[in-house]
């Protein structure tokens, strides 16, 4: 099994537009992702999983549509992980997101021998954690060093021989040209 991860396109809120954090992608966010679509071709993806949020489900159904892909599924457990709450509430975020989230990973990757790939798209906060939960990281070291861009590409990959998952490639925006990173 193979489980890319994508942070969505430049949205209003990170380009500095709109304060509130569910907002749609910019223009350059949408070119960021039709960029990440068109990389994604070559790649026979199962189904895509991705946040409730609008600029995570326009960045997959961008996607979606230039890999011919119907199977989008939408969920709550990969919405954002608001940066106030990474500090001093540790605990509190832990006990009902990370529950949850961990869950939501366990059955998406239930068949890890099986020959298919899996598309998440989500947030940095969000695919920190999914990297530090596949890779073993304990929670507070992987936080601070993931970088996550726009459309960042992560790849991880079952190894059958070693019984664990392998990180092939992190935060991935070779697609992108110059005027969009």
């Amino acid at each position: 099994m193979e489980i890319i991860l994508i942070r969505h396109g430049e949205s209003e809120h990170n380009a500095g537009l709109k304060e509130d954090k569910d907002v749609p992608l910019t223009k350059r966010g949408i070119k960021q992702a039709e960029y990440v679509g068109k990389r994604l071709t070559k790649i026979k993806i199962s189904k895509i999983y991705t946040s409730n949020l609008i600029r995570a489900k326009q960045t997959a159904q961008i996607i979606s549509k230039s890999n011919k892909i119907t199977k989008i599924k939408y969920l709550d457990g990969l919405n954002e992980y608001p940066s106030r709450y990474l500090g001093r509430r540790w605990r509190w975020l832990f006990d009902k997101r990370l529950k949850l989230l961990k869950k939501l990973i366990k059955g998406i990757s239930k068949d890890k021998e099986k020959n298919k790939t899996i598309l998440i798209v989500a947030h940095g906060t969000t695919n920190r954690i999914l990297l530090g939960y596949f890779l073993k990281i304990p929670l507070k070291k992987q936080l601070l060093f993931f970088k996550q861009s726009n459309t960042g590409i992560s790849v991880l990959h079952w190894s059958k021989l070693y019984q664990n998952w392998n990180l092939e490639s992190m935060n991935d925006i070779s697609h992108l040209p110059r005027s969009l990173k």
